[in-house]
């Protein structure tokens, strides 16, 4: 029996109904509407990461936070293993794609959310926003990731990625809790309000590194104050590191390949 109906299985026996399960997402990890239930499993493979996530969303639900909450199964401790997978439940929520916040919604949420997440804490336990590009520079030195990606781009990717650590070190100072990677497919709409999902990426860094993960007109009807020249160049490194990942997921199908090349347009654009 797989996992998936093995989490099944167990959400049945917490007295819910389940015909089949319908894929939400699989990137990083599995996400899964356990149909007709509320239920939605997150699958993964990291125990503490997803420990780390559960207890960032609760803390932030306490404090009135814009976010889906974990769903309580009954009084199991979360989250579950299962054959070596890591498991955390959710509440469903069903999307109507035909009504989605506009950059004003989103912008009012993800103020809120960085208000919010200014109060949590233990702000000790979330890594840099620095780490996850550092790997990434370290990726690109890898002759075995992308061999398909030439010399020339390798080069532009990592040299843009080692700049710009190193320029945003200098220029953001003291870093704060973000959410670090709430685009829109991390927002989901409840009762007609933005809500963000994903906080396996909480980490420290500037706001501006949130708001280089959504469209230019949310930062345009940010309340908040930032600096837009650490936004553009957040934009661009962000790019160099998105590329980079979606060159090494290239085998997981001809999307990542198209994602790769998109942000590494916007690299190269970012040069001339």
């Amino acid at each position: 029996m797989d996992v998936i109906a093995l989490v099944a299985k167990l959400v049945r026996s917490c007295g819910f109904e389940v015909h089949k399960s319908v894929n939400l997402r699989s990137t990083n990890n599995v996400v899964v509407w356990l149909s007709p239930s509320p239920v939605v499993a997150k699958i993964s493979k990291g125990h503490d990461r997803a420990a780390r996530e559960l207890a960032v969303v609760r803390e932030l639900t306490e404090l009135g936070a814009p976010v889906v909450p974990p769903l309580d199964l009954g009084g199991i401790e979360q989250p579950v293993s299962i054959d070596a997978e890591t498991i955390t439940f959710w509440r469903y929520q069903p999307q109507d794609h035909s009504l989605e916040p506009d950059s004003g919604q989103i912008a009012e949420s993800l103020f809120h959310l960085h208000s919010t997440l200014a109060s949590m804490r233990d702000r000790a336990a979330f890594p840099s926003f620095r780490e996850p590009l550092t790997t990434a520079v370290l990726d690109l030195e890898r002759p075995d990731l992308a061999p398909e990606l030439v010399d020339v781009d390798r080069a532009l990717l990592r040299k843009t990625l080692v700049d710009g650590i190193a320029l945003l070190a200098k220029m953001t100072g003291s870093e704060r809790v973000i959410h670090g990677s709430p685009h829109r497919f991390n927002i989901l709409v409840v009762e007609g309000a933005p809500k963000f999902i994903d906080f396996e990426t909480v980490e420290l860094g500037p706001l501006e590194w949130d708001l280089a993960h959504l469209e230019p007109e949310v930062a345009d009807l940010y309340p908040g104050e930032f600096d837009h020249h650490v936004l553009s160049l957040c934009r661009v490194v962000l790019s160099a590191a998105t590329s980079t990942w979606c060159w090494g997921g290239v085998d997981r199908g001809s999307d990542m390949q198209s994602h790769a090349q998109h942000h590494l347009e916007i690299v190269r654009s970012s040069q001339r």
